[in-house]
């Protein structure tokens, strides 16, 4: 689905969250509730005060999304979740992809490239004294936020550090 598209099917749902929301069930701020639709679109513009308390609840220990019955009356409707963890950075790089030759003497004859990817559930640890890394090729540790509807992913993962 393209970004218009999710944005629009986004907005459609917290039209109708927000439209059964008691002044006594809100727990969470605007700026709060408003990261549950912001952050699967990247926090696109006008989403600059949930990007802000999203960052600001990560600093103060917390998870990057307050719970979503703190922004809505459960309806019966869907249901939002996410996924909050490290991910490692991990640079593009040649892997080979067929060698030739025999076990003793043996050479790659074609080689194929990586690109740049995140491992999800992973930290980058760099051993300082001998240079190797774990996970292999990894760069730097990053956090990131899947936000799902009714158990199916909505948006893009969001990585930051």
């Amino acid at each position: 689905m393209k970004n218009s598209a999710k944005a629009v099917v986004l907005m459609a749902l917290f039209g109708v969250t927000t439209s059964m929301v008691s002044p006594s069930a809100q727990a969470a701020s605007e700026d709060e509730c408003a990261i549950w639709l912001c952050l699967p679109g990247g926090f696109p513009s006008g989403c600059g005060g949930a990007k802000s308390a999203m960052l600001k609840r990560v600093k103060k220990g917390k998870s990057p999304l307050p719970d979503f019955v703190s922004c809505a009356v459960k309806s019966g409707g869907s249901s939002m979740t996410y996924d909050y963890n490290y991910a490692a950075a991990i640079q593009e790089r040649r892997v080979c992809k067929r060698y030739t030759g025999n076990q003793n003497n043996s050479r790659c004859v074609e080689w194929e490239t990586v690109p740049a990817h995140y491992q999800k559930g992973k930290v980058c640890a760099i051993n300082n004294q001998t240079g190797s890394r774990n996970p292999r090729g990894c760069t730097s540790t990053y956090r990131y936020v899947d936000v799902f509807v009714d158990g199916a992913l909505t948006g893009d993962t969001y990585f930051w550090r």
